[in-house]
């Protein structure tokens, strides 16, 4: 058993769901970061992970009607904390499912539109522009919500698939649904 932990840098791919009000639009995000599995027992393989991310997510469709394409994108802080089990398989081959929380701060957002070769552009985060908009209010910053998965370690090499969701909301009624595909190498 491995009580020193490890840490992981990884790529994720993140397919999300975006629920508005009833209604939902995918977007595609991408997560680069690193965790740290700290050992919280010297006899059973049981750990904390904890870490940051920065991450990535975008949102784009047109207007058929208008003849415009609108995009959405939001760059993100994440830091997850999370409970794994390391399960050993083989001296190489280690299978850790884990349950978690995971707390972002998005960084910036904007909604884009380009109608008849002009761009307009408003940040979802400010008061003003999303009041311009006929939005009751802007984004919010900060999001907690939760995750569930498995990784499996080869060796140094990780891969693994997580789904989470967010507690708070980033908007009225508004919340993100998340799946994670990850590749990693731990050390």
């Amino acid at each position: 058993m491995n009580t020193d932990g490890w840490s992981t840098v990884y790529l994720q791919y993140n397919p999300m769901t975006f629920d508005m009000d009833g209604t939902s639009e995918d977007f595609t995000g991408f997560t680069l970061g690193y965790n740290r599995a700290i050992s919280v027992s010297s006899s059973t393989p049981i750990y904390v992970e904890v870490g940051g991310a920065l991450q990535y997510a975008y949102y784009s469709d047109d207007y058929d009607y208008y003849d415009a394409e609108y995009k959405y994108s939001v760059w993100s802080i994440k830091v997850p904390v999370s409970i794994l089990y390391d399960w050993q398989v083989s001296n190489s081959v280690s299978i850790l499912p884990f349950v978690g929380l995971t707390f972002r701060y998005n960084v910036s957002g904007k909604y884009k539109i380009d109608y008849d070769g002009d761009d307009y552009d408003w940040n979802l985060f400010d008061d003003d522009d999303m009041e311009e908009l006929d939005w009751d209010e802007a984004w919010k910053r900060f999001q907690m919500g939760w995750q569930i998965g498995v990784n499996a370690k080869f060796n140094k090499f990780l891969v693994g698939v997580s789904y989470g969701s967010d507690f708070s909301e980033i908007y009225d009624e508004c919340k993100f649904k998340t799946t994670s595909i990850t590749v990693g190498y731990s050390f």
